[in-house]
């Protein structure tokens, strides 16, 4: 016997009832075009819908999604602030506590722990002394860009310039007890 499989054909209403899965898609048929050297094959046009429909397999639809475009402008204040603010804090210009209220513990430490790491690397300069010398580093927001994801959650992506090289920032906000919190936040 050879190694490939042979499948029979059998009715679709067989396979749905033996299984309990839905019943398989066949293939449009297709309409020959001829009138030329070489026959191209003609799709049916699509069926009309509606389009706004996001019906599903069972015929229900999902509740639509609301946007309001406040919500979005205020996501986009709250993560133009953040983002520039996490690179403050990596570029040793601002303190870290200042981010304390919009990040949860876990990107708090995260992010204490990277700017320890680029200290390490990169020991501030001191000039006749002891005293701290940053020049600091004028950060420009090129642009934000909110999705939102659920009634209680956005996503945001952040372009960033700090007159050394341009940074992408995601940042994930989360409504939590009743305020929002940066639940994920990525600098690159």
């Amino acid at each position: 016997m050879s190694g490939i499989t042979q499948l029979r054909q059998t009715s679709t209403d067989q396979l749905a009832e033996a299984s309990g899965a839905p019943r398989p898609v066949l293939p449009s048929p297709r309409h020959q075009v001829s009138g030329g050297p070489a026959s191209v094959s003609e799709l049916r046009p699509p069926k009309e819908t509606d389009e706004y429909s996001t019906a599903t397999v069972t015929g229900t639809s999902p509740a639509p999604l609301v946007t309001d475009a406040e919500d979005v402008r205020r996501m986009a204040g709250i993560a133009r602030s953040v983002a520039q603010g996490a690179l403050e804090v990596l570029a040793g210009t601002r303190p870290l506590q200042q981010l304390a209220r919009w990040l949860d513990p876990e990107n708090y430490e995260r992010l204490q722990l990277r700017t320890n790491l680029v200290r390490c690397i990169h020991p501030p300069v001191a000039l006749g002394g002891s005293a701290r010398v940053s020049t600091p580093r004028h950060i420009v927001i090129r642009s934000v860009r909110v999705c939102q994801v659920s009634a209680e959650a956005y996503e945001a992506a952040v372009v960033a310039f700090d007159q050394k090289r341009v940074r992408a920032i995601a940042l994930r906000i989360e409504r939590r007890r009743g305020t929002w919190r940066i639940t994920a936040l990525e600098i690159g």
